[in-house]
């Protein structure tokens, strides 16, 4: 199929050949008849028509090499025209040379034939045109070889003294120097055009390459938003070949709606000269409605202004469809984990609303068990034997371990149930208390201990008094036996987050087992060593962790212990350390 671009190609260079040739024709006929001898009318003529020959072939060879492709565009047909004649590997090296060589040769007998009407002037300038030719065509090794084949040839047979490479005269000299530095100059910016050229071909061609394999449909549109381009992506899109794109609108490749919507945005991009990307819904050719993420942005031109439009555009049906269906399951997701937790909290609030009521039900037993007891002692102990005496005294010291354990359950059941109160506590005025209290319960016991001034967190303050509680009643108990017992509390670190420390020098425990202490009823320690129900930690890691913080512990055997918790917000002390 003939584009006008080739139309107008032809006309053009048929156009030129006439005109210059018919100039030629004029003006070498013009030039012979100042000539009156037939020898010299012959040889001009000769060597008019073998430059003739010369000049039209290598104009046709040009003109023939750079007819634009019928799918060519725009600065596609340049590039392709130019870069077609001068990049390596179209033709053997060879080849260059030999035509330096040979056209070298050709314009030397030219220069023969014209001396004959001439006379002694070497005519150095018609050695350019070969020049200017090898150079073009071979880059910068072939011009040089014509540059110094031309400068030797002339100098060896055209200039006085003729058959000797010396000059006599020094215009003679000056003339074939500047033939030589001409030479050089035009070969060396040929080789300079030639690789220039080259990599632009090679950019070009590696653009081709990316913008036809991409899956993206690719296209750029003029100012009256018609296809200069488009790529394999883009003509599956609008279902018809290249041919029937480039030239044409959106008007004649969509339904009515989508072109209009199209049209619309490159009127908007062609006005504002901005780059937008917009999700497009497109009716392809086969009736079906595709999301498309397209980005379209001006094209501009030497001057700074907008001379066409690029668009790109990404199927991205499929990926927005998997985006529902994964929005679909996660809120089935969400809705079944909801129901889920919803379930487990109801079971965990019933099950604890069960332990609740039996621990709390378990102390009437208990306390007429005790009871009883206490009277069997007290009213008949004179008719009991020592065996039920031991007997009784166990059964007593039993229930008052059980109603411990109740008191312990109920704490630990406690301290989940209710709102947390979160205020500013001072930690070191509950510590001081408990302390204290401690040291008032057993005032015989000589025991150091020691509690930073200013420590304080944001909890809730009654649970953050069973926390205190618990960790220095265990470092009381477990500082029992020790000859020079120590209780410390004092600001420090969990996790590289400031917290506050408990410590002592008592039994200690071994770390192999402290991923076991926090756990209910777990002990470190025999029952008859240091007696206790075992909830304590429980019950502290619990409160701990309501509030959202943490609780480490470090220890070693008959060295003591150290319990740190953090608390988030506003909890740590006075810059003290451990």
């Amino acid at each position: 199929m003939t584009t006008p671009a080739r139309n107008r190609y032809v006309v053009v260079a048929c156009v030129s050949y006439a005109v210059l040739a018919l100039a030629w024709i004029f003006l070498s006929d013009r030039l012979l008849s100042t000539f009156a001898d037939m020898e010299s009318i012959v040889s001009l003529s000769t060597a008019k028509g073998v430059f003739f020959v010369c000049a039209s072939t290598t104009a046709f060879f040009f003109a023939l090499r750079s007819v634009p492709a019928a799918d060519a565009t725009g600065m596609g047909r340049l590039m392709d025209a130019l870069a077609t004649g001068v990049a390596p590997g179209r033709r053997p090296r060879w080849l260059t040379w030999f035509f330096a060589v040979t056209i070298t040769l050709a314009m030397l007998l030219v220069r023969q034939r014209l001396s004959v009407g001439f006379g002694d002037p070497p005519l150095l300038i018609v050695f350019m045109f070969p020049i200017i030719l090898s150079a073009l065509l071979g880059g910068l090794g072939p011009g040089l070889v014509s540059t110094a084949m031309a400068a030797l040839a002339v100098d060896y047979l055209a200039i006085a003294p003729q058959h000797s490479l010396r000059i006599a005269n020094s215009v003679d000299l000056l003339q074939l120097a500047f033939l030589v530095v001409n030479g050089v100059a035009v070969s060396v910016l040929s080789e300079m055009l030639r690789r220039s050229l080259i990599r632009a071909e090679l950019d070009r061609r590696l653009l081709d390459a990316v913008i036809s394999s991409t899956p993206d449909a690719v296209f750029v549109k003029d100012t009256e938003a018609r296809y200069l381009l488009a790529n394999a992506a883009a003509c599956a899109l609008a279902g018809k070949a290249r041919e029937e794109i480039i030239g044409r609108d959106d008007s004649v490749l969509f339904p009515e709606a989508t072109a209009r919507e199209m049209m619309a945005m490159d009127r908007a991009i062609l006005a504002t000269g901005r780059t937008h990307t917009t999700e497009e819904l497109v009716t392809t050719h086969t009736g079906r409605t595709r999301v498309f993420l397209g980005t379209r942005g001006p094209v501009i031109g030497e001057a700074g202004r907008v001379v066409g439009l690029f668009g790109i555009a990404r199927d991205i049906t499929e990926h927005r469809s998997a985006e529902a269906e994964l929005r679909k399951l996660n809120t089935g997701l969400e809705q079944r984990v909801a129901e889920r937790t919803a379930e487990l909290q109801s079971a965990n609030t019933e099950l604890e609303d069960l332990a609740y009521a039996l621990t709390h039900n378990l102390r009437a037993p208990l306390r007429a068990i005790s009871g009883f007891s206490q009277v069997l002692v007290e009213d008949h102990a004179g008719t009991l034997d020592t065996e039920a005496r031991k007997c009784l005294a166990q059964i007593t010291q039993a229930s008052g371990d059980m109603g411990e354990l109740i008191d312990g359950i109920l704490a630990l059941l406690r301290c989940t149930r209710g709102e947390l109160k979160r205020e500013t506590v001072d930690i070191s005025v509950l510590a001081g208390r408990r302390l204290g209290k401690l040291a008032h319960g057993e005032p015989l016991r000589q025991i150091v201990w020691d509690v930073e001034p200013g420590l304080s967190a944001t909890g809730d303050t009654e649970m953050l008094d069973v926390v205190m509680a618990h960790l220095l009643d265990n470092a009381w108990k477990f500082t029992r036996g020790t000859t020079q017992p120590v209780i410390r509390v004092f600001a420090g670190q969990v996790d590289a987050v400031a917290g506050i420390c408990v410590s002592d020098n008592g039994a200690g425990f071994d770390m192999a087992h402290a991923n076991r202490l926090f756990n209910a009823f777990q002990r470190m320690h025999r029952q008859d060593e240091f007696p206790g129900t075992g909830i304590g930690l429980a019950t502290v890691q619990r409160i701990i962790r309501r509030h959202g913080g943490e609780i480490r512990a470090e220890a070693v055997p008959g060295a003591g212990a150290t319990f740190c918790f953090s608390l988030p917000a506003g909890n740590g002390g006075n810059g003290g350390s451990s």
